[in-house]
């Protein structure tokens, strides 16, 4: 896709320190995708030079409740299950990649206190990998 093709499904990416934006900073990467406006939740980051990128150090069902009532397009969620946890409530579609492939130990999808949230599988798609992505939509 060339890069000045517009967004069609998220202007927004908000993510967590740790095990999101963190190790794309340790080699120099201040804006993971810049082609969306970025709110990235640490109380220990500095602001950076990148009008793409917001270091935020609230509250962030509160950002995220203000962002939806906000013109653009949807809000993505990149990781970080401690802030998934937090954010449960305002998840309204859920996307899940899966490989048959064990690589590691992985990361919790979602941590802390949350409720369990009943969701329906609205697409799967599979590939001949056997990788398949499912969208779950907020019943």
């Amino acid at each position: 896709m060339p890069l000045d093709t517009p967004n069609r499904e998220w202007d927004t990416l908000v993510m967590g320190r740790r095990g999101t934006y963190e190790p794309g900073l340790e080699i120099g990467i201040t804006s993971p995708c810049n082609h969306l406006k970025q709110y990235v939740f640490s109380t220990t980051l500095e602001p950076v030079d990148n009008p793409q990128v917001e270091i935020v150090d609230t509250d962030p069902v509160e950002l995220v409740r203000r962002l939806k009532k906000e013109e653009g397009l949807n809000i993505w969620l990149c990781g970080g299950g401690n802030l998934a946890g937090q954010l449960i409530d305002e998840i309204d579609q859920l996307i899940i990649k899966s490989s048959p492939v064990i690589a590691s130990e992985g990361v919790q999808a979602f941590t802390g206190n949350f409720q369990p949230t009943q969701l329906t599988v609205t697409t799967r798609q599979e590939f001949s990998s056997g990788a398949r992505v499912t969208w779950f939509d907020r019943t």
